[in-house]
């Protein structure tokens, strides 16, 4: 992935969003690349919160931003704190302004040119779970990165309760992670259409391994998109905030129900 340059607070900023994510069961985070410095944004507020209530997202013409927009604001903010190096605070103006929606022949390009090759400045080699004093040094911390994993190797859907757990397991250059439930995934589209499957389906949980997940989103690339969250005690464990296949599918969201 490019290095990105120094941020400018000045003027516009076009932003191609790769995350709207559950932040809690009643709001989302929204984080993505700035076109001009190939650096990573996550959203916050002035108090350094990263959850939006849905109504934050909406444009004017009544739909929600989603994953793979790109979108136009007025300015940028940033506001870093270890390891939340990429948190900034949006000028949407009035309302954000969806530039364009990245269409389908496009996706597996544009997902290629932002991807990372390992997630070693967002999770160490061999760790699961972060402390302060596991950041990576000289700078080169970071809480969020995209991969294009070696071999996704399953989903999991199941009910918690009444809610929807949905667990992504892969392998990337040589490490296993998420084990036999995967890594919590906060994606809201895919949450949605878990929770559409296992209803379908009549079923309390729903296993895909990697074959019948590239063949049941129709691609036979998928990227993910890896962040650290806070955890009790000042740990940061990681969680797949996007879900990236190069082909479309359909999961109407419900945001009463994310």
């Amino acid at each position: 992935m490019p290095t990105p340059r120094s941020p400018k607070n000045q003027g516009p900023r076009t932003l191609l969003l790769l995350v709207v994510a559950r932040a809690d069961p009643s709001r989302v985070e929204i984080a993505g690349v700035d076109t001009a410095t190939n650096g990573w944004i996550r959203a916050v507020d002035t108090t350094g919160e990263r959850a939006f209530a849905p109504d934050r997202i909406v444009l004017p013409d009544g739909t929600h931003l989603q994953s793979l927009d790109t979108v136009r604001v007025a300015g940028v903010t940033p506001t870093p704190r270890m390891p939340f190096v990429e948190a900034a605070v949006l000028d949407c103006g009035a309302d954000p302004l969806r530039v364009a929606h990245i269409e389908e022949r496009a996706r597996s390009r544009t997902l290629a040119e932002h991807a990372a090759p390992h997630l070693d400045t967002v999770l160490p080699t061999g760790k699961r779970v972060l402390t302060a004093k596991d950041f990576q040094p000289g700078g080169r911390q970071r809480s969020i990165a995209m991969i294009r994993p070696d071999q996704l190797q399953h989903l999991h859907f199941s009910y918690e309760g009444e809610d929807v757990r949905v667990g992504v397991s892969f392998r990337h250059r040589g490490q296993a992670y998420g084990g036999p439930t995967g890594l919590p995934c906060a994606d809201i589209k895919l949450r949605a259409y878990a929770r559409d499957a296992l209803r379908k389906a009549g079923s309390l949980t729903i296993m895909l391994d990697g074959r019948a997940c590239y063949s049941r989103f129709a691609s036979p690339r998928i990227y993910l998109t890896i962040g650290l969250v806070a955890g009790d005690e000042e740990t940061f464990w990681p969680q797949v905030l996007g879900f990236h296949p190069i082909h479309e599918y359909r999961a109407p969201i419900d945001y009463e129900r994310l």
